[in-house]
């Protein structure tokens, strides 16, 4: 049947899609819904615009769609979410057990209403290019369908279904795991279906545009700015793309800084950010800060760390303020101090740092120097689940060669040349080998102890097999044998000219190898940074590999028994030992496997039985305590460890907790913090690290009782009211707990206002507890008198120190949690 202008009401797909109907009827929509069963990213990408526009000239919108079976794409939601917001009412059906298949599109027009129902979610395939039958009906044609239709609309949106939420965003996105059907699919597309092609210039490249997690990250960054954050850390696996990432969200700022400590990066990031530029025909000037070429002047500038560390450089060439937005790349290196010479000299609008890996063991504070904010988060297990990754097959291999107790340990580390020794063996290598015959592929990554070592593992896999081509790969000007430049050998190994690189440390980061499908772990891999980067070389994708052998060679080296839960995507100092008591039961990454000798077995449980809790939290003290050059405090714990910093402040010690009876089990308590115990000073900083905090309130009132750094016994309501208004007024992140009706116009308010405000709520509160008086007579805040002895500059310290830890702890932004 054909319309009176001339367009069929019968839409199959096979000579035009859905989408152009739609578009068409989007013309002068005053009311639009929509329902169906699922959302894809290539669907929300070209679907979300229009959209906007219609609800920009006064449309309604509703959009009604479901996770049923998790067809729904998390990026697709987040797209949705970024461009319509609060302009549409979006929900999520509350039918999880039945299957819920929808697929209707309305219209409410001025002379008409049109429903389109047939078989198109919301995807590219669906709406342009599908198999799909759907059917355009009007009102007038079947009023009696027509109400039925949208009448039931109306119950499933209305009752059935809840409203799409940043929390329930951030909760699906981190349980959501690709179906084997869309894996299936997108195989079949040789990947993920992208948004049309530039066919206006005619040329069949894809628009530059983000990509999967990169849309969850970039909507969260807008976030957190909103909210006053200035400096965030990004944590993301390889392969989701945090260069990218860093273009797209950067590239509204005037001047940019790129921050790497390899020049290779550096020159990926030209290309991928003049990649963006491009595609949105910006001209950028790139420049570089590195070596023999110092030019400072570019819309981006591209500096190594090893160049800007210089201090003479830095005021010779640069303004603190020369940059709007700072990105520094493989962050888990920024407590290094050529990285904190940089992030100490710069005061850019923004700072957004880049890791794959953001354990704290494995570095100084790095969350402390982004504020604790992890904007975004998706670790390699995720990145696996969501099909961004390709899975591994994992081979525990017990090591019987080599006895680690019998190598010097010290300072963190085994004994280089002791290690060497021991694993430089005929007896091993004649293991290794024999392995990588059995289950190795096509194209390996060794990754050896030291460049003797890689040397000698190359030399003896030429030896032994005359089919076989093995090189190693290192930084030393002593080539030797079997030596070949890095890129060379990259190059060879992807056109299979040879077969095997033996390297150190060179390949950890910063080189990807996608055809790589082998890797051998030869060396102990005690840093979780430095496993999960050998993980992470093989585990980008490739047309010619659909997973990742992994061939791990584990003694009785320390911290050995954390492999299985560093596969598992747990941490493995804050996770509970039963999480891995059967490693069999353990939920690795969808579509891997984890195979372990039995003898490993055994080990990993008597390892585990040396490794407590309370073990952990005394090596972690102690680390800390080596790394800063003096005793933790409640913030350093909190921002320099893996473990959860509850552990230190509330584990119980002869049925007392708190920090200070974890520092007297460790003895570290001087003289004066000793004659605390068992009175109110004890008593009072474990209430302050206890008080309930759902709000920050109570953070101004505390710090209006210190005056010149020092702690007062009481301070006059005019002061509480002042710290409280400079607590607001000069720190944008601390205005969250603000914007709400009830302070709706803080702005413009004076000093009595923030002094009744704070009075009404955190000092009447703390004045109900056992140790601060609101005294209303004298319109005082102060101390318990019990408290006013022991009020001295240590005393303060540790007053100081709860409050900074606590803040922290409060404003911290997570994606998760």
């Amino acid at each position: 049947m054909m319309t009176a202008d001339n367009i069929s009401n019968a839409l199959t797909g096979r000579e035009a899609g859905l989408y152009g109907a739609l578009e068409r009827d989007l013309a002068g929509a005053k009311s639009i819904k929509i329902n169906v069963s699922f959302v894809r990213e290539s669907g929300a990408e070209v679907l979300a615009g229009p959209l906007k526009k219609a609800v920009l000239k006064g449309a309604e919108l509703k959009i009604l769609t479901s996770t049923h079976l998790n067809i729904t794409e998390p990026p697709a939601l987040y797209i949705l979410q970024n461009e319509l917001g609060k302009l549409a009412d979006i929900r999520i059906s509350e039918y999880e057990e039945i299957s819920f298949h929808p697929k209707a599109y309305f219209f409410e027009k001025e002379d008409e209403s049109i429903l389109f129902v047939g078989s198109s979610n919301i995807s590219y395939s669906a709406l342009f290019d599908g198999v799909e039958w759907n059917y355009r009906l009007q009102r007038y044609r079947d009023e009696e369908a027509f109400r039925e239709f949208e009448e039931d609309f109306d119950d499933l949106f209305y009752n059935h279904a809840r409203r799409l939420t940043d929390e329930f965003l951030r909760e699906y996105s981190s349980s959501w795991k690709k179906p084997g059907l869309l894996r299936k699919i997108d195989a079949g597309k040789g990947g993920r279906r992208s948004a049309p092609k530039r066919e206006a210039e005619g040329t069949d490249e894809e628009e530059i545009k983000p990509r999967g997690a990169q849309h969850e990250a970039l909507y969260e960054l807008s976030l957190a700015r909103q909210e006053g954050v200035e400096k965030g850390l990004v944590a993301a696996a390889t392969g989701v793309g945090k260069t990218y990432l860093a273009g797209f969200d950067s590239m509204g700022f005037d001047r940019i800084l790129f921050v790497a400590h390899r020049e290779e990066i550096l020159k990926q990031t030209e290309k991928s950010f003049g990649n963006i530029a491009r595609d949105r025909d910006e001209d950028i000037d790139f420049t570089y800060f590195k070596g023999n070429e110092k030019n400072p002047a570019g819309d981006v500038v591209l500096g190594s760390v090893q160049t800007l560390r210089k201090e003479i450089y830095l005021e010779e060439y640069f303004a603190p303020d020369d940059f709007d937005y700072i990105v520094v790349d493989e962050f888990h290196h920024a407590a290094a101090d050529s990285y904190l010479n940089v992030l100490d000299y710069f005061e850019p609008d923004f700072l957004l740092g880049l890791t794959a890996t953001p354990y704290r063991m494995d570095s100084r504070d790095i969350f402390a120097l982004c504020n604790d904010n992890i904007i975004y988060e998706i670790n390699l297990r995720e990145a696996i689940n969501r099909d961004l990754l390709v899975p591994f097959n994992y081979y525990g291999i017990y090591d019987v060669e080599v006895d680690y107790d019998d190598i010097s340990y010290s300072g963190g580390r085994y004994n280089q040349k002791e290690l060497e020794k021991n694993l430089s063996t005929h007896r091993r290598a004649e293991l290794i080998y024999e392995k990588y015959c059995r289950l190795g592929g096509q194209r390996t990554l060794g990754f050896c102890a030291t460049i003797d070592h890689a040397r000698f593992m190359a030399n003896y896999f030429n030896d032994v097999d005359e089919n076989l081509k093995a090189v190693c790969v290192h930084s030393s000007g002593d080539r030797g044998e079997h030596y070949m430049k890095r890129d060379r050998a990259v190059s060879d190994l992807e056109d299979g000219d040879i077969d095997i690189i033996f390297a150190v440390d060179i390949f950890n980061e910063g080189v990807d190898i996608p055809a790589l499908d082998t890797v051998l772990f030869l060396r102990p891999t005690e840093s979780y940074v430095v496993f999960l980067q050998q993980l992470g070389r093989g585990l980008r994708k490739h047309p010619d590999k659909e997973e990742l052998t992994v061939l791990d060679f584990i003694g009785n080296y320390r911290r050995a028994h954390f492999a299985p839960l560093l596969l598992a995507g747990k941490n493995p100092m804050e996770e509970d030992r039963r999480y891995y008591d059967r490693v069999e039961e353990m939920d690795f990454p969808q579509g891997c496997s984890v195979n372990f000798d039995f003898k490993l077995l055994d080990l990993f449980e008597e390892m585990k039985k040396s490794d407590p809790l309370e073990v952990r939290i005394k090596d972690e003290y102690y680390r800390l305590k080596d790394s800063l050059g003096r005793r933790p405090l409640r913030y350093d714990v909190y921002t320099g460890s893996d473990i959860d910093d509850r552990h230190f402040t509330r584990r119980k010690y002869e049925e007392k907790d708190g920090y200070l009876r974890l520092l007297w089990e460790l003895d570290e308590l001087v003289a004066e913090e000793e004659s605390w115990l068992n009175t109110p000073a004890e008593d009072f900083l474990l209430e302050l690290e206890k008080t309930s905090m759902s709000k920050s309130y109570k953070m101004p009132v505390l710090l209006s009782l210190v005056k010149d750094g020092e702690l007062q016994v009481k301070a006059s309501l005019d002061e509480v009211g002042r710290s409280f208004m400079n607590f607001y007024r000069q720190h944008s992140q601390h205005q969250k707990d603000l914007n709400n009706k009830k302070h709706e116009g803080w702005q413009e308010w004076g000093l009595e206002k923030f002094r009744k405000e704070a009075v009404k709520n955190p000092v009447k509160f703390l004045g109900k507890r056992e140790f601060f008086i609101h005294d209303e007579i004298n319109e005082e805040f102060r101390l318990h008198s019990d408290l006013e002895d022991f009020v001295t500059p240590l005393f303060t310290e540790h007053y100081l120190d709860i409050i900074e830890y606590r803040k922290t702890r409060y404003f911290r932004r997570r994606f998760r949690g």
